[in-house]
């Protein structure tokens, strides 16, 4: 019995449902990923980068796929605050995506380094006080997580504006964060937190949505009801979905 159970599951074609088609997790339950190597900061970072996957962390092998190809496919969508990649509406330059620091004191989100992309970005709320928006089936979340590097002092002066990215760049950003009187770069990635809508009726999923974290290589650490991720964003104003303010700079 083992022997015939073990030659299904090696046999079985990989997850291929669009997302807008309910996927019905395997009965053999949810596998227990190996824990994630956490990248080290400096002692003078505003806390630790976030770990992408601990040996509890939950991870459903019918949904971990769908993190897998948003992980592999979210470059081209583009940061969602990178005001270059549209057409100018504002009175005055437009900017390109900063990175940001999370407000968040403790847990996994604790002040780091970020920045988010989104696949339908015209449906990413880019004001938190704005009415809520609904977010579409389809809808995929990539928020970057980076190793916070404090700039020696007096070498803060020496670099480059957010205008330097040049004009013909497909990604524009600006790496730099200053923090009262410190300044930190935000020198490589740490991890990514994945956010997206499925159907509402797919079994395993937050009312049709799933979390994830993938470590830089890419490797799946939690996918699915990932209880951390749910306990957090089921507050979101939007639809599970926080938003962004305007980065203080990019004022009028």
């Amino acid at each position: 019995m083992r022997l015939t159970l073990l030659l299904i599951l090696a046999l079985a074609p990989g997850c291929s449902n669009t997302l807008d088609e309910p996927i019905t997790p395997d009965n053999a339950g949810s596998a227990t990923p190996p824990p994630a190597p956490v990248s080290s900061s400096s002692a003078d970072a505003p806390g630790s980068p976030p770990e992408t996957g601990t040996a509890e962390a939950e991870l459903d092998p019918r949904l971990a796929p769908l993190i897998a190809a948003a992980f592999r496919d979210y470059k081209p969508w583009g940061r969602v605050d990178d005001e270059l990649r549209w057409a100018p509406w504002l009175c005055r330059m437009p900017l390109p995506g900063r990175v940001r620091m999370s407000a968040a004191e403790d847990g996994g989100h604790a002040r780091k380094l970020y920045s988010v992309f989104a696949k339908h970005r015209d449906r990413y709320p880019l004001v938190d006080a704005q009415a809520p928006v609904a977010q579409p089936v389809g809808q995929v979340l990539i928020k970057e997580s980076y190793v916070p590097e404090l700039v020696e002092d007096g070498a803060a002066a020496a670099l480059p504006g957010a205008g330097a990215t040049p004009p013909d760049a497909t990604d524009h950003f600006d790496p730099i964060l200053r923090d009262g009187d410190r300044v930190y770069r935000a020198s490589r990635l740490a991890g990514a937190y994945v956010v997206l809508k499925v159907a509402p009726d797919t079994p395993g999923t937050d009312a049709g949505w799933v979390y994830g974290t993938v470590t830089p290589a890419g490797e799946v650490t939690s996918a699915g009801r990932v209880a951390s991720c749910m306990g957090c964003h089921v507050s979101a104003r939007h639809e599970r979905v926080f938003g962004l303010a305007p980065a203080p700079s990019a004022a009028p």
